[in-house]
């Protein structure tokens, strides 16, 4: 169910508390990448460099180096913070009263994602942009929570999904009938979500989230200013929302 918490070991050593030098040095991570994140909003990712966040912060280069080793690792870092803070956003929104319908529910959360991205155009830019290289290594065969929260967003959704599965399931293809070239390349993302719901839901699930994902980017990143002179693509949104709900079992 969406929601449930792991159960915790009670014979479980309690956690060590961090020490003082631990502290500081959390915390001083904690501004080096709130200046990032100022330095990213005001003049992209490019501005983003190691001499300007130590200059905003009154550091010298090296001794930024000892809390990120890489201009890289500290858009990394970047990267995971403003993915935690989508995934907490959605869970708000998508958790907030969870006697609310599953559709409206579905709705709200795709709502509260195209909310975030036109607020945090900068950021959304960052994450959902041309890829940086070697910033957020591969994890898709081998996934590391720790080196790539993009996979806790993706929780979100694929906990959705499943639900919507458990009480809305809809006729979808048989594993034989999808074109050969998709269902191999589905199926390793297939055995990772253990095999939660049929291949031919998860290519189901996979073409709303293109629609859905392609909507918002689309509209965060300009790319409808040429035609919504007011620049309000929710009207269109709103359609496509309907459509997705269709296509999900949920128009009623």
């Amino acid at each position: 169910m969406i929601g449930t918490m792991n159960a915790v070991n009670p014979l479980s050593p309690e956690p060590s508390q961090p020490t003082r030098r631990e502290r500081t040095r959390a915390a001083t991570r904690v501004e080096i990448l709130q200046a990032a994140r100022r330095l990213l909003i005001d003049g992209g990712v490019e501005q983003v460099t190691v001499r300007g966040i130590a200059t905003e912060l009154g550091m010298t280069a090296p001794a930024l180096y000892r809390y990120f080793d890489s201009r890289e690792s500290l858009l990394g870092a970047l990267c995971n913070s403003l993915y935690d803070e989508l995934a907490d956003d959605l869970l708000a929104a998508r958790d907030a009263d969870p006697d609310v319908p599953l559709k409206k529910r579905f709705l709200i959360t795709s709502y509260a994602f195209r909310q975030w991205a036109l607020d945090h155009r900068s950021e959304f830019g960052l994450l959902f942009g041309a890829p940086i290289p070697g910033v957020l290594r591969d994890n898709s065969v081998h996934p590391d929570p720790n080196e790539d929260r993009g996979m806790r967003f993706g929780q979100v959704w694929l906990e959705l999904f499943a639900e919507l599965w458990r009480q809305h399931p809809v006729s979808v293809p048989r594993a034989r009938d999808i074109d050969p070239r998709l269902r191999e390349q589905l199926a390793g993302y297939h055995e990772q979500i253990g095999r939660m719901v049929p291949i031919g839901a998860v290519a189901l699930y996979l073409s709303c989230w293109v629609q859905l994902y392609g909507a918002v980017a689309t509209e965060a990143f300009g790319h409808l200013d040429f035609a919504l002179q007011d620049g309000d693509g929710e009207p269109m949104f709103d359609g496509l929302m309907g459509e997705l709900a269709g296509k999900l079992g949920l128009e009623h």
